[in-house]
Formats: C-alpha cells, structure tokens, sequence
C-alpha cells in the first residue's frame, strides 16, 4: 500500500527537529542550546509570500518563529544565569567600629583625702634611787597625732577622634559541606529539566502545524469538491433547461435543479470560509496573524498500516513528556542533597585591626599635714606612639540545636517519593491518548480502504449510469439528484476520513516519537524502501 505523503513528510522533520528515542532515558535533552538561545532558528528564513506552502515549510517555519519556542530562548539565558549565580562564593563582609569619639573633653578627676593618724612611740621615765643605786627606768608608751589633707587633680579624655578606638574587621564565611557544589548542581539540573520542557514545547509546535497543515490540506480539498459538485449542478441545471425547453421533462425539474444549484453555492460558499479559517490557523502555529501564502501543496490519499497497541506500548518512552522524569528525578534529588547540606552551619572567620588614640595626661597633687608641712607634686605622662595597635582573631559558628534544616530535609524527600506516582500518571495519560489515537487512525483507514475499494466505484458508477440515463429520458431529474447526492456523500466522507486518520497518525508520531512507517515491515525501514527493495 502506499505510505502516507503528509505522515512522510512530517516523520522526516520530526525526525530531524525531536530525535526523542536517542535520549530517552537521559537525563538531558539533546537539544542544543545555543539553539534555544537563538531562537530555534535553523536555516535561513523561508519567505513563502504569494507562493504554495509544503509541509516542510510550515513545520520549519513553526520551529523558527513559533512564539512558545523562542520564549524558551530567555527561560534558557536566565537558567545560565542561575547556574553563574549559584556557583559564586559568598563576599567578605567589612565591619568597622569607632568607640570613644567625644563631643566635648572628659571629665576631670578631682581626689580629695583627709586623714588623721597617731604614731605610739616607747619611751621610759626615771625615777631617782638613793644613794649608791641606779634610776628606775620605767617604760610608757606616748603619742604624736599627725593632722593631713591632700587634693589630686587629673584631668579627663579628649574630645574629638584623638583618643577613639578604631577597629576594622574582615569576615568571611566559609560553607562547609560543599553547599557551593550542590546548589550549582541544583540549578544545572534545573537547566535540564527545562530543555526537557523545551523539548515537549517543540514537539507539540511541530504537531500542531502538522494538524493545522493537515486540516488545511483538507479545507482546500473540500472546496475543489464543492467547486466540482457546483460545475455539476451548473451541468445539470442546464441538462434540465433544455429538456424542459423541448418538452421532455416538466417544468417543475427546472426549479428543482435551480435549487440543487443554490444549495450547492451556498456549501461552496461555506467551504471558503472554513479554508479561510484553516489557512489562518496554520499561519498562527508560527505566530503570524496574516495569512501571506497562496495555498498549501500536498495530498491526504493513501494510508499505511495502523501498528498495534502492543507493538508501540514500548515506545511511548521516548515521549518527552515522559522521558523528562529521568531529568525530573535527577532534579528532586539534587535538592535534597542540597537541603540536607544547609543543615551544616557555616564558618565565619574574622580577622580585624584595633587602633585605640593615645593622648598625654598630667596629674597634680598638694596638701600638707602636721607632721611634714605642705607637699606640691606635680606628674606628666606620654607616649612614644599616637596610637596603641593590635590584631584582633576570631570565629562564630551557629549551633544546630533547634534548627537543623529538618523540615526542609523531609519536605525534599517526599517530594522525591512522589516522582514515581506522577511519571506513573503521565504515562498512564500518555497510554490513553495513544491508545485513542491508534484506535482513531485505525477506525479511519478502515473507513478510507472501505470506501475506496467498494463504496466509491459504486456510487461513481451509478452517477455516471443515472446521468447518461436522465439524459436519454430514462430517469427523473430526483433520481440524477440523489445519485449526485450519494456520491458527494461518499468523497466528502473519504476525505473526512483520510483527515481524521492523518491527524491521528500525527498524534501516534507525537505520542512515541517514532515514524509510523517503520512499523509496517519487519525490517524496520520506511515503507517506500521496503517498496523499492521488492
């Protein structure tokens, strides 16, 4: 049977632009960045003004100016960004304390002492003995009271900076448990998850300008039929004029083929503006809002062989969608390594300079007291340096006692358990959506080998036979009328089915990734190889 030309082509560039099945299970997309970053573009821009569109210009166009795709050209320059940001070490951190700067002098001091004291000293008196004997010594103890006051006179600080002490400090915090390395490590993996997001993006860009062509082609497809069935009704509506003209048919045949006319214009009418419609919404799938091409080239006929669920069951991961939980994990469990590295509490080292102002002081002291007289002393103090020097060391670390990051620890952690239940959903999503789609390519190419193999010949042949009989004066204008009916019937459901059997084949290639030919022959290759090669 011969392939698909709209599935042919499409599986080509999809091919060329999404190669999912090649990275499947990694954990970055294949994509290229600096694509992204330039906006997906990938040849020179296609001018397709006043000219028919292929498909391959409508999917290459898609890829170069779909908005949802040079959108992710920012989103990939701000992950760059977060991945610089995150791999930057901490700055020092400057402190600087000035203590003792005085607005105005200190305050002297002002000392004033009073004192009394008494000395006992030992002394002895002698009494006179008789003659020929020696005095009594006999001791006593007298006292001498000493009467003293004494004032003391310092003066105070001095005002301004002169004598302010001045300490500057560095800190730098040092983080332990290579709490650099994972957040850099989150925000890499971030970068993948997103071009997997790029990834899903393309693929459905791609898959809508494929329906979009694929609806297009039909519209365009539809009017040529209704144009066909409106030259038949013209055709006929004549045929019946002349008759009518010669007496061989009633009158009332030639309002009822003036009528088969209207309706048919009317249809032909509708069939432009729903062409219309198509041409615009193909035009929107590359962010355009006027429609700039003439038509669109390419034909619907021929279907292939629809592959079982059991045979594209493997296949459903190279899906982006599902391909990007590997990143996806990858991701989860790099921010729990980073969480449970923040429960580490950091070091901060100091090491500073303090620089305290020395200043000249003078002390005076007088007074008197009974026993010496008056006193006057008189003392100045100085330094050989302006200022006293010194280094000053040290450390803070915080002690994990009440907060040791464990609710963001537990937090990060179930959200790792529950990756396996969301990729599990996507793929049973992903499953029912191929399933549908398979059973919908499968319904329509049954649909299109039935009508084509015995329901068109029929009613071409029996249009052909009334037509040459209403002709000869055999049939009524009703039965040319219903045979013409019949067929039209027929070929607008023929192409509805190869529409709706094209538009699942692009959603089966969306779906797993995979050209749908290469499941027709054992050997693996396209179809039209097979073909060849036979």
């Amino acid at each position: 049977m011969r392939p698909n030309h709209i599935s042919s082509f499409f599986i080509v560039c999809f091919a060329w632009a999404a190669p999912f099945g090649v990275h499947a299970v990694a954990e970055e997309p294949v994509s290229n960045t600096d694509e992204v970053n330039a906006g997906t573009a990938t040849s020179e821009p296609i001018e397709v003004a006043g000219r028919a569109l292929s498909l391959g210009d409508a999917l290459t166009l898609a890829l170069e100016k779909s908005p949802r795709l040079t959108a992710f050209s920012w989103d990939v320059r701000a992950a760059d960004a977060r991945i610089l940001q995150a791999g930057l070490r901490p700055n020092p951190e400057l402190s600087v304390e000035v203590e003792e700067v005085r607005w105005t002098s200190g305050p002297s001091a002002q000392t004033q002492t009073t004192t009394f004291s008494g000395a006992l000293e030992r002394s002895s008196v002698s009494i006179p003995q008789g003659q020929g004997q020696d005095p009594l010594e006999i001791p006593t103890l007298k006292t001498n009271p000493v009467l003293g006051w004494e004032r003391e006179s310092e003066e105070g600080t001095h005002s301004g900076f002169s004598e302010a002490e001045i300490t500057v400090t560095l800190a730098y915090m040092i983080e332990l448990g290579a709490k650099r390395a994972k957040r850099t490590d989150v925000a890499e993996r971030e970068k993948a998850t997103l071009l997997w997001d790029y990834e899903t993006a393309r693929a459905d860009v791609l898959a809508d300008a494929a329906r979009a062509f694929v609806g297009a082609l039909a519209a365009q497809e539809n009017l040529a039929l209704q144009n066909e069935l409106v030259q038949l009704a013209e055709e006929a509506a004549n045929t019946t004029e002349r008759r009518v003209s010669a007496g061989a048919a009633s009158p009332l045949e030639n309002n009822r083929a003036e009528i088969a006319l209207a309706t048919t214009r009317v249809a032909q009418d509708q069939a432009v503006r729903e062409l219309v419609a198509a041409y615009a919404r193909l035009a929107s799938t590359w962010g355009d809002t006027e429609v700039t091409f003439d038509s669109v080239t390419g034909t619907l006929e021929g279907v292939g062989e629809v592959p079982t669920l059991d045979s594209v069951r493997a296949e459903i991961v190279s899906n982006p969608d599902i391909a990007r939980w590997a990143a996806e994990v990858a991701l989860r469990e790099a921010r729990f390594r980073n969480e449970r590295a923040q429960r580490i509490s950091n070091l901060t080292v100091q090491l500073g300079f303090r620089s305290t102002g020395l200043a000249d002081r003078s002390v005076s002291r007088y007074g008197f007291d009974t026993g010496g007289g008056i006193g006057y002393s008189h003392t100045d103090t100085s330094f050989d340096a302006d200022r006293d020097n010194s280094l000053v060391l040290g450390f803070s670390l915080p002690l994990p006692i009440f907060d040791r990051n464990q609710g963001n620890i537990a937090a990060a952690e179930y959200m790792v358990s529950k990756t396996s239940d969301e990729r599990r959903a996507v793929e049973a999503s992903v499953w029912v959506l191929l399933a549908e789609a398979r059973e919908a390519a499968a319904a329509a190419a049954d649909e299109v080998n039935t009508l084509t193999a015995d329901v068109m010949p029929k009613a071409e042949e029996t249009f052909a036979k009334t037509q040459r009989g209403y002709e000869q004066g055999k049939f009524g204008y009703l039965d040319v009328l219903d045979a013409q009916r019949t067929l039209f019937d027929v070929r607008t459901s023929h192409l509805d089915a190869l529409a709706r059997y094209n538009a699942a084949v692009v959603d089966i290639e969306r779906l797993t990734g995979r050209a749908l030919q290469t499941w027709t022959k054992n050997e693996g290759l396209p179809l039209e190889e097979n073909e060849n090669a036979q």
